[in-house]
């Protein structure tokens, strides 16, 4: 299935496909130099580097493999800086590639130094985890974490392609797949009623990675992304906050626990359900609203509810 987030000039595809067979084809159709860089992770380039390298390389792409630490803490500025000084290190003739290959710490590192490097180089995403998939990778959100705040420093840079192989999340621990089941969550309460019926119906089968379900809740989501970011590229309308559902306190929360307690998806499932209850208070929505959240958060064996961390901090 092939969608498309429409930004005029900037437009790009997502591919959610079974291999990567197709990407050389694809690559090369939009006439990018067959050289560049593969940012991942030393485990996942062995478990599914060669899928994705193999039929590169066959059709005729250099490509150098660049493996960072499997940890969020990887997200930084000095992480940044080494990557740059890494790609800056190979001379190359006209425009290189880069391609982050992983989750969403190596999409939005390897975004952010694609925006930065030579004023900006094209970069391809190509998610491993179901977070990315349905979230972090679209979008053109990139940067890095600051002991201060999460993604402090970034910009907007779009990739050219974003192609998510269901195959490859067969790999991932529970607690990734839960992780990621907190956005798709998110996008069914944001926008889709529907999907957010589906998901309550069909959890266990999303979390087996049972392939019609999980590809079918992979391209909504992905749909209700591509539709928002193509409405509202840079956050300035209004309408792409309804993205940050849960990220206010879920992001504050990472922050405040050193980017060592909690998954992404955990803190955002807490941040939703805080958020819910701050909405009940306001009058904006009536209590069975965050009690259906709660309720499809707990069966995803999601937290609800933070202790051990302080709240002036927060």
């Amino acid at each position: 299935m092939t969608l498309t987030v429409r930004l005029g000039a900037r437009s790009y595809p997502i591919i959610v496909e079974r291999s990567y067979a197709g990407v050389p084809t694809r690559l090369n159709a939009m006439g990018f130099m067959r050289v560049g860089w593969v940012v991942s992770h030393a485990s996942l380039l062995a478990r599914h580097g060669r899928g994705l390298l193999g039929p590169l390389r066959r059709a005729g792409w250099q490509l150098e493999t660049i493996p960072i630490p499997e940890r969020e803490s990887s997200k930084s500025l000095a992480m940044a800086e080494r990557l740059i000084r890494r790609l800056a290190s190979r001379p190359t003739r006209g425009v290189p590639v880069l391609i982050a290959f992983g989750g969403g710490v190596i999409g939005d590192l390897a975004g952010f130094v694609a925006a930065i490097f030579r004023r900006g180089i094209p970069y391809l995403q190509v998610p491993t985890t179901l977070l990315a998939q349905v979230d972090s990778a679209i979008g053109g959100k990139v940067g890095v974490d600051l002991p201060q705040a999460k993604n402090f420093v970034g910009a907007f840079y779009q990739p050219r392609l974003v192609w998510n192989n269901v195959a490859v999340l067969k790999s991932l621990p529970m607690r990734q797949r839960r992780s990621g089941v907190a956005e798709i969550i998110k996008y069914g309460l944001i926008a889709d009623a529907a999907l957010f019926e589906l998901l309550e119906r069909r959890l266990d089968a999303c979390l087996a990675l049972q392939p019609a379900v999980i590809s079918a809740l992979i391209e909504r989501s992905c749909a209700i992304k591509a539709r928002v970011v193509s409405a509202d590229e840079r956050e300035t309308r209004g309408i792409r906050h309804q993205l940050n559902f849960g990220h206010t306190i879920g992001h504050a929360l990472e922050a405040a626990s050193g980017y060592r307690r909690w998954t992404h998806g955990e803190a955002i499932a807490i941040g939703m359900c805080a958020a819910a209850a701050l909405a009940v208070e306001l009058g904006l929505c009536s209590r069975a609203v965050p009690e259906r959240l709660t309720r499809v958060i707990e069966r995803a064996g999601l937290p609800t509810r933070a202790s051990g961390v302080s709240r002036e901090a927060v």
